[in-house]
């Protein structure tokens, strides 16, 4: 998200989030998944969203290529935009 200039450094907020329970469908305990969700601020371009959602998720793909040669591992990625609120 840095590498791509749109963000400001403190405008970058990371959660991380293990969840104990989940269901997948099949049942497979070798079935693992990771699912993203960016949420970005109104005002940008959507090519600028389009630009910064596909490079995000060439990274991920990178970073989880070893994972990817199980095939019992999926990976989604999900970008929305957010409306602010006027609190005046």
């Amino acid at each position: 998200a840095l590498g791509t200039g749109m963000f400001e450094t403190g405008a970058i907020q990371v959660r991380a989030m293990r969840c104990e329970h989940y269901s997948i469908a099949d049942n497979d305990p070798a079935d693992g998944f990771i699912d993203v969700s960016a949420r970005v601020g109104a005002g940008r371009e959507a090519a600028a969203k389009k630009a910064v959602g596909d490079a995000i998720f060439t990274a991920m793909t990178a970073f989880l290529a070893p994972q990817f040669e199980d095939t019992h591992f999926a990976l989604s990625f999900e970008m929305r935009e957010t409306c602010t609120l006027d609190r005046s």
